[in-house]
């Protein structure tokens, strides 16, 4: 009878030591879960432009941060051989994702255009010598009108009753 208490106490004590593998097991992986390496924010171009001397550059960018969940659009002119900083935009800055474009109007004049209110991002209208002009675009044909014919009775072919045409 002895043999067979000792052999069930065996498998009992055998039970214990998978279990207790299993709990450091169990533990080590709820540690790796909380011990996860933070992503830092990073910046993606959307666009660069050269100024028409070619001395700066303007470079519309994303600036992701995972960590913050969030994604805000930003404008920076640079020296035309400089690489993109890491951080926000030094002449615009959105906190949201919105569409944005700058465009040089001289080496001097720097015109930034949004869907979005401008007014609703921080802005700054002289980086340098360059000064900043901001626009927020209300409406634009993405595709020229055609032009009237006959058939649609002078309005353009296309255009939706009401519209404004050309």
């Amino acid at each position: 009878m002895k043999s067979h208490e000792g052999s069930s106490g065996t498998k009992f004590r055998g039970k214990r030591v998978y279990a207790r593998w299993f709990l450091v097991l169990l533990s080590l992986a709820l540690l790796e879960g909380c011990n996860h390496a933070s992503q830092p924010c990073q910046n993606l171009t959307t666009s660069e432009d050269l100024s028409p001397n070619g001395q700066l550059k303007v470079v519309a960018f994303r600036r992701v941060c995972p960590e913050e969940h969030s994604i805000t659009t930003h404008v920076s002119v640079i020296r035309a051989d400089e690489v993109l900083p890491d951080g926000n935009g030094n002449v615009f800055a959105y906190d949201n994702e919105i569409a944005v474009r700058a465009a040089w109007l001289s080496d001097r004049r720097l015109a930034i255009y949004t869907y979005a209110d401008p007014a609703k991002g921080t802005r700054i209208t002289q980086v340098g010598k360059v000064s900043v002009e901001y626009s927020r675009i209300v409406e634009t044909y993405l595709v020229t009108p055609l032009p009237p014919t006959a058939e649609s009775g002078g309005a353009p072919v296309g255009t939706p009753t009401g519209s404004p045409t050309q």
